[in-house]
């Protein structure tokens, strides 16, 4: 009798030894058994700071941060309008904005008159280059203006955008103050048909009005 009480009491220990052993264990065996969850805990901050893991879309943002924030509806409106208007890329649209943008107030100038003239002298190709040499979205000519190509590293710099908008916007303001203000004029200087019929600053002028509208009616 004493004999199986003891056998009883031992059963029991080894009983409750395994199911606690079992409690022990069940966690790390649902652990291994669910590597996703481990996966997704471990590779969610390593996408975070991989360049790679990044969209399109959140590369464009932060590409704005050159731009005051006032202007960062100007910049999606008109990006809108020339990607519809001209087939340009997103990317593309936006990087041209900015830097018009950016000029527009750096020159004191309209930037909705500044991508008029890209529309119309290179239809927003950056690498652009006319039959006489002239050069990228602004189409500016080397040779009739030596050192402002100078400044910005050659004539090759004139197919970055943001060089190519810096000068053509200086030459833009300059033909506007020689012909004291005088929108049509200066656009034929701008053109070189000054002197002559052309129909250069009716399509300029006509960009512009549209792209003023898209500013204010996206």
């Amino acid at each position: 009798m004493e004999f199986t009480e003891c056998v009883k009491e031992r059963l029991t220990l080894t009983l409750k030894s395994g199911l606690l052993c079992a409690a022990f264990l069940m966690p790390v065996a649902a652990l291994a058994q669910s590597p996703e969850t481990v996966r997704g805990e471990e590779l969610n901050p390593i996408a975070a700071i991989n360049p790679d893991s990044s969209t399109d879309a959140d590369a464009d943002a932060d590409a704005d941060v050159d731009v005051e924030p006032d202007d960062h509806g100007k910049v999606a409106r008109l990006s809108r309008h020339i990607q519809s208007k001209y087939r340009v890329p997103e990317t593309r649209a936006r990087r041209i904005v900015r830097e018009a943008v950016r000029n527009g107030k750096r020159h004191d100038v309209d930037p909705e008159l500044i991508l008029a003239v890209i529309a119309v002298e290179s239809t927003f190709k950056e690498h652009a280059v006319s039959r006489v040499g002239a050069r990228g979205l602004m189409q500016v000519m080397p040779g009739s203006h030596k050192g402002k190509v100078r400044r910005i590293g050659g004539a090759r710099a004139l197919f970055d955008p943001a060089k190519n908008i810096h000068t053509g916007s200086q030459i833009l303001v300059e033909y506007l103050e020689d012909h004291s203000g005088n929108l049509r004029r200066a656009l034929l200087n701008y053109n070189g048909s000054l002197g002559t019929r052309s129909s250069f600053p009716d399509k300029v002028i006509r960009i512009y009005r549209k792209l003023q509208r898209a500013t204010v009616e996206g």
